[in-house]
């Protein structure tokens, strides 16, 4: 029988510890899930605390097991600190009570830093009386009790220095405090000592840093706050320097000798040697757990440190507890509530319990409840069946007749900007104004128009095109590159390289301004830099020079004793890098390929490459091995997606380390197809490492996973590099990347060529395109190498395979840039489909500036920037935006949304939205959704209040399982109040409908969307005037048939909406009509609803609502003679009524 294991925990809380059982297997993450069950803290919020050894001092990461011999006596404590205290609060109350008293023990114990006694003794008293006063009304002890205690409140330091003065303040002090609850006190507990140590609780670690200069590494001490990492040179004593932001990480390596490699977006690295590897693994943790609460949830920046429960939510296609609203939210966008498309969720305040949101054939989700009852043991609601596994689940409902139907899931990704992110800066307050200097440096690092004067080009010698012995991709080259001088300044000159499209081609000129548009705006040194463009008198892109050329040709031209295994490597991380840059920044590259690849820098010591443009270019028979299975269908899906990057990555990475090799171009294109679609894959190349395969095979998948992700790409490429080969480094222990690796500005001497030198020779530049002309095409014909494929040969496959294992082993050169045009049977024009998928790629909406922020002024003080789609009604688009006050310093921005007419609205459109505007000018209750003013320039748009939780359907569906009546009630309640105000203001609303009513918070509901809103006039009704798609559902006889609109036909909708909010977002279908309600068209379906409703036919009591509001609420609503129904005064009273039975 295994012996029975357990653990310390010592605790902030008034039960100082706790001994928690734990199995073998468990990780540090279980046991702080054990202790935040016992502790009702929920799933969310758990991933803020960490264990902190007792005695030590040191964080232990999530995924580290314990051994038998440690010495198991931890702390358990909040460790990584939400954006705001007003956050945590409402994420988890629990969570936020454990974190004041963490924080009241530390000031008790005299254990922050920051609070120094000397400076802060007024405060610290008054911390002890307030602490005081909460015990008084918490737990109701009587006040000479808790005064008798006092030295249980007040920090030791005070009590040390002012024992016998000190009782007499705190008395009086008490005595004035009165009429505050806890929660206030608790709160202001907080505030005052959030002023006096704003940083806590920040980490600090002593660490040695290699700066790449001949001094020995520098002594630091580093500083681990939420936003950043900071450290202070112990030997210089100068301030404390920003050595990286957490959002500008990218990975973290941990080396031998307990060193790391810590790499940024920008910049070189920083490597870093602890003295300890619990002192190492204490700080990387640190990072990593910001970095998932702030950045990337679902990424880990070290595959050292991984954090467990994130594997399994991987491997089962499962988001963490992100909410119901983000999920929904996701459906609509990323596949427009399409039927069988689901999410997975883990739920926000019930362990062992999943929500799976579905949509379903009428294309709206779904909620249902997946509970864990044992290790294979799986319940889903309105369900009797017990399952597996949530895997079990789901292929359990593959039928698309069935009610649910599961056919495709939505991951998580790494992009998603969920509720997860609680240590994230809400992006409200992110902007802030840069300074000059910060402006001037980022228009000087622009790509810029650059005159014709400036640039000198040799003409007369362009780079010569491919060799005739290779067949040219495509029908012709678009552009042609020549060697060029830009005069940058006065006596100062620049060796550059310029592509200019040919005349011929200059129907394509949108399109290549989009890319240089596009390539432009990227900055990483990973990538061949735009400088700029030419407009006259020929369209250009001046670019960098890469003197040593493409890969593939430099592989082929250099022996292996020139070019070792980790040259290859390294040359490996710039690849990626570039790749996660251009993920990183929505660019999709779709031609990543060995010959697009440019020789930097080759030393002793370095192996630096750089990724060129894509280019102008189809695909051909001859790009079959860089498009992954899912493209031979359509193979224009691969500009689109960084799914096909990472495949096409895959394959160089195999070019690479089979020394620029070609892969076979084969007449039976379907034998390579099959070759893939298969599952096969290329083989290992000779004397390639075995993690560098590996890493190769994880970027092409199989059936049963997916790719690898750029990130995890570049992560796991770097730990290869620093882990296994960092031994050639010449430093101790670690190197920075060479000066020639840095990118460096225009004004770098090294790269400026004075006027005096008269040396204009240059080798010939890198920059080209799959229709641009190379200088470095290898002259034998590649092609007579490869294994001539047999048309009629039925073992097409096997012969590939075995061509594909003897090139392994051999090693091969040639060019793989040769091939007819892809056969693909859903091709289509090439030139449409160019110009279809530079649009897509661009998310062109509205024209070319659809995709860009706007910045819309609301007054001479006020613009609203606006932001992301967020809704639509019938003739207008809901944008969310941030209102800006320009001259209120201390006012924060604030969320709003803003309505705008569609692109092609017509002219009653224009009438509906003027008239919806002045209709809501005059409005003003805390039930009616709030008008903040009007944009008139450059077009009408609406601004009014965001409300957060989004739509009342929504909340129905998402919530339904924690509804209660009464809670349903009491936003019954808020709708008629809000629907009685609009008819005292003379106002029908005609659209009262649960998809228009927006949630605010738990306790208000505010009632929106009034653009088929009318004033009425003297006799109390309106008449319908036009004919339009109306919401018919929701409408009374009288509108139906006679198009008349009142307060009363309000009613009738009133009572509809009733049906869907007891019914939890039930659809209102009349029984008896069916599908015709919708009918062939608007007036079959009217007549249809009309022909029932006169009849008698009703709505029936939603399930699980008490008939009694049936029968008071719902029924009365809907009496055929509209004088009978119920005013919403009445129905106020009615509701309060029911409110009090519940």
């Amino acid at each position: 029988m295994e012996e029975e294991r357990s653990v310390t925990i010592y605790l902030a809380t008034e039960i100082k510890f706790l001994n928690v059982p734990y199995l073998a297997e468990w990780t540090v993450e279980d046991i702080c899930i054990a202790i935040c069950k016992q502790l009702e803290i929920g799933p969310l919020a758990r991933h803020l605390f960490a264990l902190r050894g007792k005695s030590n001092k040191l964080w232990i990461p999530a995924g580290h097991k314990l051994e038998t011999h440690e010495k198991n006596k931890f702390e358990f404590r909040l460790r990584f600190k939400p954006s705001s205290l007003k956050r945590l609060k409402l994420i988890d109350s629990n969570a936020y009570n454990y974190y004041f008293h963490q924080v009241r023990c530390d000031v008790l114990e005299n254990k922050v830093a920051d609070i120094v006694y000397e400076k802060h003794k007024r405060e610290l008293i008054g911390l002890g009386v307030s602490d005081m006063y909460r015990v008084i009304v918490e737990k109701q002890i009587p006040r000479e009790v808790v005064e008798g205690d006092y030295k249980k409140y007040i920090p030791k330091e005070c009590i040390k220095r002012h024992s016998f003065f000190i009782k007499k303040p705190i008395h009086n002090a008490l005595a004035r405090i009165s009429g505050h609850d806890a929660a206030y006190v608790k709160e202001q507990y907080l505030n005052q000592f959030e002023v006096m140590a704003p940083n806590y609780p920040y980490e600090e670690y002593k660490a040695l840093m290699d700066k790449n200069l001949p001094d020995p590494a520098s002594r630091i001490l580093l500083r681990v706050n939420p936003s950043e990492v900071m450290y202070y040179e112990l030997d210089v004593h100068n301030q404390w320097t920003t050595l990286c932001a957490i959002e500008d990480l990218c990975s973290i390596s941990i080396g031998q000798d307990n060193t790391v490699e810590v790499s940024r977006k920008s910049g070189i690295p920083s490597y870093l040697k602890f003295s300890t590897n619990a002192l190492l693994m204490s700080f990387v943790s640190a990072l990593d757990g910001y970095y998932r609460l702030a950045v990337k949830w679902t990424f880990n920046l070290c595959r050292d440190i991984i954090t467990p429960s994130l594997e399994k939510l991987h491997k089962m296609k499962c988001h963490g507890p992100v909410g119901g609203e983000f999920s929904y939210a996701k459906l609509k966008e990323k596949r427009s509530n399409k039927s069988g498309t689901y999410i997975l969720r883990e739920c926000e305040k019930k362990y062992n319990v999943f929500w799976l949101d579905s949509c379903g054939k009428d294309h709206k989700p779904r909620t249902y409840k997946i509970e864990q009852l044992g290790p294979e043991s799986f319940i889903i609601s309105e369900s009797v069946q017990t399952y597996k596994s949530i895997t079990h689940i789901v292929s359990s409902f593959n039928d698309s007749e069935q009610t649910l139907y599961l056919s495709e899931c939505l991951p998580p990704s790494e992009y998603d900007k969920s509720p997860l992110l609680i240590c994230a800066m809400t992006e409200v307050c992110n902007d802030v104004a840069a300074d000059e200097e910060i402006i001037t440096a980022l228009l000087e690092g622009e790509p810029r128009v650059i005159p014709s004067h400036q640039l000198q080009i040799y003409k007369a010698n362009p780079f010569p095109e491919k060799n005739s012995k290779t067949v040219t991709i495509g029908q012709g080259s678009f552009t042609s590159v020549y060697r060029a001088m830009w005069r940058v300044t006065k006596g100062k000159k620049l060796e550059a390289a310029i592509k200019v499209l040919r005349d011929e081609k200059s129907r394509y000129a949108r399109e290549f301004f989009e890319l240089a548009g596009k390539w432009g705006q990227l900055r990483s040194s990973a990538l061949v830099r735009l400088y700029g463009l030419t407009v006259s008198p020929t369209v250009g892109m001046l670019m960098e020079l890469i003197k040593l050329g493409p890969l593939d040709v430099y592989l082929q031209s250099k022996s292996a004793q020139s070019i070792k295994t980790v040259d290859m490597v390294e040359a490996s991380a710039c690849l990626a890098n570039a790749l996660w840059h251009l993920e990183e920044n929505g660019f999709v590259h779709g031609n990543i390929r060995c010959r697009k690849l440019l020789v930097h820098v080759h030393s002793d010591t370095s192996f630096i490459i750089k990724l060129a443009n894509p280019g102008l270019f189809f695909y051909t028979q001859a790009d079959i091995h860089w498009l992954p299975p899912e493209t031979y269908d359509n193979p224009e899906e691969a500009r689109r997606s960084t799914r096909a990057d990472v495949w096409a990555l895959g394959t160089t990475l195999w070019q690479i380390f089979s020394r620029g090799a070609a892969l076979p171009v084969n007449r039976d294109i379907d034998s390579i197809k099959r070759f893939y679609l298969s599952g096969k894959r290329l083989p290992i190349p000779a004397g390639c490492p075995a993690e560098v395969y590996k890493l190769m095979t994880e970027c092409w998948g199989d059936l049963s996973r997916p790719r690898k992700q750029p990130q995890a790409i570049m992560r796991d490429i770097h730990q290869i590099l620093y882990q296994i080969y960092h031994s050639r480094r010449s430093h101790a222990y670690a190197t920075v990347f060479p000066k020639s690796f840095s990118d460096r500005e225009l004004t770098d001497e090294s790269e400026i060529i004075d006027n005096s030198s008269s040396d204009c020779e240059s080798r010939a530049s890198s920059i080209f395109t799959d229709r641009t002309s190379l200088p470095w095409d290898d002259p034998d014909d590649s092609a007579a190498k490869l294994i001539q494929f047999n048309d009629t040969d039925n073992d097409a496959e096997e012969e590939l395979s075995l061509y594909l294992g003897r090139l392994a082993g051999v090693g091969g050169i040639g060019d793989g840039g040769a091939g007819d045009n892809l056969g693909f049977s859903c091709l289509r024009d090439a030139t449409v489909d160019l110009v279809n998928s530079l649009n897509e790629s661009s998310g062109h909406n509205g024209g070319p500036l659809g995709q860009m922020q706007g910045i819309f002024e609301l007054d001479a003080d006020c613009n609203v920037i606006l932001q992301g789609k967020i809704g639509q009604g019938f003739y207008g688009e809901v944008f969310r935006g941030i209102l800006e006050r320009d001259n209120a310093k201390d006012i924060e921005p604030q969320l709003v949304a803003v309505k705008k007419l569609k692109t092609r609205a017509v002219e009653a459109d224009l009438r509906d939205f003027e008239r919806e505007i002045s209709i809501m000018k005059t409005l003003n209750h805390p039930n009616v959704v709030k008008i903040l003013g009007v944009i008139s320039e450059p077009e009408v748009c609406l601004v009014m209040e965001f409300v957060k939780h989004g739509s009342l359907q929504s909340y129905l569906a998402i919530h339904r399982e924690n509804l209660t009546h009464k809670r349903l009630l009491e936003i019954a309640l808020n709708i008629s109040t809000g629907m009685d105000y609009l008819g005292r203001q003379s106002i029908v609303h005609r659209d009262l409908a649960a998809r228009n009513i927006l949630v605010s918070d738990d306790s208000t509901v505010k009632i929106s969307d009034f653009g088929l809103a009318q004033v009425t006039g003297s006799n109390d009704y309106y008449i319908l005037q036009t004919n339009r798609d109306l919401p018919i559902k929701w409408y009374a006889p009288e509108s139906l048939r006679d198009g008349k609109f009142s307060p009363r036909s309000d009613v009738w909708s009133f009572g509809v909406t009733m049906y869907e909010t007891f019914g939890l977002g039930e659809d209102p279908k009349l029984p008896g009509v069916g599908g015709q309600q919708g009918g062939d068209s608007a007036e079959e379906g009217g007549a249809a609803l009309l022909a029932a409703l006169e009849r008698g036919t009703r709505l029936p009591c939603p399930q699980n609502c008490p008939q009694i509001v049936y029968v008071k609420l719902m029924y009365p609503c809907w009496h055929l003679q509209s004088h009978l129904r119920p005013d919403f005064a009445m129905l106020c009273n009615e509701i309060r009524d029911l409110i009090t039975q519940y």
